[in-house]
C-alpha cells in the first residue's frame, strides 16, 4: 500500500467497482471526465449508456443500478464523490460548473445530461434546507433547482434501503452499520458472483472495511489496484488453509471457479487447478503436471470442475467423463 502521506482517490475506488459492474451490461464508466475541451480533467465518476436509445436503461442494467440512479433517463451521468468530506456549498457550486463545462464541452442537450452528488455522510437538515433539497422517489433521494438552472440531485449511502442493487455503492456508507449489511446482501443474494473482478473488489474491500472507518489513517493512499490486490490474496488464502472437506463442498465454489479461469486470473489457470489438486491428492504425479502445462483454457475449467465430484486423479482427466 502506499504511504500514509498520499490522498485516497476515492473517485477511483468507487469507479473502479462500478466499472467492474456495468460494464458487463452495457455501461460505460470512466474516472477521467474531460470537463473541458482539453485538460485537466475532474474527479469525477461517468456513467453513460454504450447505445443510446429511447428505451432507456435495460432490466439487467437497472439491476446493477442504485435508486436514485436506475430512474435517471439521462444518456450521462456526472457523479461528483463526498467519501470522507461532509457536503458544503462549495460541493454544489463545483459540481453545477463541471456539469455546464462538460454539457458544452460534449455537445449535450440538457435532458441527455444529469449530475448527482454521492455523500457517504448525511447531511443535517440545515443544510438540506438552506439549498432547498426535497425528497423524491426513493429513500435517500434528493433534488435541489439551482437559481442558475438545471437539477442536483443528492444521494445518501446511510439513509439507501438495503435492496440488492444498493449494496455495492452503500459499501461506502460512512456507518458501520449500513456498511456491514451490504456487505451481507451481496454475499447473501448472490452478487458477489457476478463477476470475478467484482468478487476480487468485493473481499479486499471487505477485508479493509471491517477493520477501519472511512477516514482511519489506514484507508488513506488505497488504490483500486491495491484493492484488488487484496482480494486476490485473501482468495488463494481460502484455497490453502481451508479444511479439504469445508472446501470441495462450499456451495458456489464451482462457479466462483469457473469464473476465475474464463477471467484469466493473476495466479493464472494452471496455477490455480495445480493447488487445488495438491490440495486434494498431494503430491502430483509427472503426467499430471504435463497434462496441465500442455492444456487449453477448455480443458482446464473442465477439470477443474471435475475436482468437486471426481475422486482420483484417473477420473478428474479421464476423456470419457
Amino acid at each position: 500500500m502506499k504511504g500514509s502521506d498520499e490522498k485516497t482517490h476515492w473517485h477511483r475506488l468507487v469507479g473502479e467497482m462500478l466499472k467492474v459492474l456495468l460494464e458487463p451490461v452495457g455501461i460505460e464508466v470512466r474516472m477521467e471526465v474531460p470537463v473541458v475541451p482539453a485538460p485537466p480533467v475532474a474527479d469525477l465518476i461517468l456513467i453513460q449508456r454504450r447505445i443510446v436509445g429511447n428505451n432507456g436503461w435495460t432490466d439487467e442494467q437497472r439491476y446493477r443500478l442504485a435508486d436514485g440512479l436506475r430512474d435517471l433517463d439521462a444518456d450521462h451521468i456526472l457523479l461528483e464523490l463526498k467519501i470522507t468530506e461532509s457536503l458544503n456549498e462549495k460541493t454544489l457550486t463545483w459540481l453545477s460548473m463541471y456539469d455546464a463545462l462538460y454539457l458544452d464541452a460534449m455537445k449535450l442537450q440538457r435532458h441527455q445530461l444529469r449530475s448527482v452528488i454521492i455523500s457517504s455522510k448525511t447531511s443535517q437538515k440545515e443544510f438540506l434546507a438552506r439549498y432547498a433539497f426535497k425528497p423524491v422517489g426513493p429513500l435517500g433521494v434528493y433534488e435541489s433547482m439551482p437559481i442558475w438552472g438545471g437539477v442536483v440531485r443528492l444521494i445518501f449511502l446511510n439513509e439507501l434501503t438495503d435492496e440488492v442493487h444498493n449494496a455495492p455503492l452503500k459499501c461506502f456508507a460512512s456507518r458501520q452499520s449500513e456498511q456491514r449489511k451490504a456487505f451481507e446482501t451481496i454475499e447473501h443474494t448472490g452478487l458477489f458472483n457476478l463477476s470475478a473482478a467484482f468478487g476480487q473488489i468485493f473481499i479486499g474491500l471487505w477485508r479493509l472495511r471491517m477493520k477501519n472507518t472511512l477516514d482511519s489513517p489506514e484507508m488513506e493512499g488505497i488504490t483500486p489496484e491495491y484493492v484488488i490486490q487484496l482480494g486476490k490474496k485473501w482468495f488463494a488464502s481460502m484455497v490453502d488453509t481451508t479444511p479439504e472437506e469445508e472446501l470441495f463442498s462450499l456451495p458456489r465454489l464451482g462457479h466462483r471457479l469457473e469464473q476465475m479461469l474464463q477471467e484469466g486470473e493473476q495466479i493464472g489457470e494452471a496455477k490455480m487447478l495445480t493447488r487445488l489438486l495438491q490440495r486434494r491428492f498431494g503430491i502430483l504425479p509427472e503426467w499430471v503436471r504435463e497434462k496441465i502445462a500442455k492444456a487449453d483454457q477448455p480443458s482446464l475449467e473442465e477439470w477443474s470442475l471435475r475436482i468437486l465430484d471426481c475422486q482420483t486423479l484417473d477420473d478428474i482427466f479421464s476423456d470419457k467423463v
